[in-house]
């Protein structure tokens, strides 16, 4: 609302102004009118194109022209420039801007510019707020039965079908939205006759960052084989074929309560 009545206020002081810019870029397509807006942003003597010029960054621009408005917030002589210049960078929402907003909010000479910049800090947090619920995961060591290398199975299993489900693993440093505690609960290997049988059952519970679990379940699956004398590392690879079909099911129950 405040980015709008700057720019009508501008428009109607520059004449022509921002109209024939934006008109250009309506015309011309994206790429020409923000580079257009960067150069009068960083070299037009007027002081009112370019104002004007931050505004039309902050509405046909993206997160790669926002280092340009933080150097026109920091740098530009002109208030009225560093005021365009927070409101184009609040109405992008890029979260990289909130350093340079912070201090524009704090130190800036001019109360226009402190307000702009506090304003354009609230527009940040409202979309920060609005973002979809993460949904990432981490999918803690798996507890209960079986070797390291069948409870790494297990681990790496769930890890992969609930990405597929739209939990994927956290990436390093990011808080999950829930973390997966899994236990195998039974794994039975028996050999007779030639044949293996491999019957597993594993539970995994999905805690949220309180404590507080949000979703729980468990799978089952039995497998069966043909083939020669069953070795450790042979009966490893088939536990951990039962194991990731037991995955798939607990991932399965897990994203469906916690959709």
């Amino acid at each position: 609302m405040w980015a709008r009545r700057l720019l009508k206020a501008l428009a109607a002081v520059a004449g022509l102004g921002l109209a024939a810019l934006l008109a250009g870029s309506l015309a011309e397509g994206f790429d020409p009118s923000v580079e257009r807006a960067i150069q009068a942003l960083q070299e037009d003597p007027s002081l009112k194109v370019r104002a004007q010029a931050a505004l039309v960054l902050g509405q046909k621009g993206g997160p790669d022209v926002v280092p340009v408005l933080v150097a026109s917030l920091s740098q530009d002589r002109a208030a009225a420039v560093r005021a365009a210049a927070a409101a184009a960078l609040g109405r992008i929402g890029d979260p990289a801007a909130r350093p340079a907003l912070s201090a524009a909010q704090r130190s800036d000479g001019d109360g226009e510019v402190r307000t702009a910049a506090a304003r354009a800090l609230q527009e940040l947090e409202e979309r920060v707020r609005a973002l979809p619920r993460p949904r990432s995961v981490s999918v803690e060591d798996v507890q209960g039965k079986g070797s390291p290398a069948e409870k790494t199975a297990l681990r790496e299993a769930l890890s992969r079908h609930l990405a597929d489900r739209g939990f994927p693993v956290a990436r390093p440093g990011e808080a999950p939205a829930y973390r997966v505690k899994a236990s195998v609960l039974a794994l039975d290997v028996l050999e007779a006759g030639g044949r293996v049988s491999i019957d597993v059952k594993a539970s995994a519970v999905a805690v949220e960052p309180g404590g507080r679990m949000a979703a729980m379940g468990e799978g089952a699956a039995h497998l069966k084989t043909q083939g020669a004398r069953l070795t450790r590392d042979r009966e490893e690879q088939l536990s951990a074929r039962a194991l990731e079909a037991a995955a798939r099911i607990l991932s399965d129950e897990l994203a469906t309560e916690l959709r």
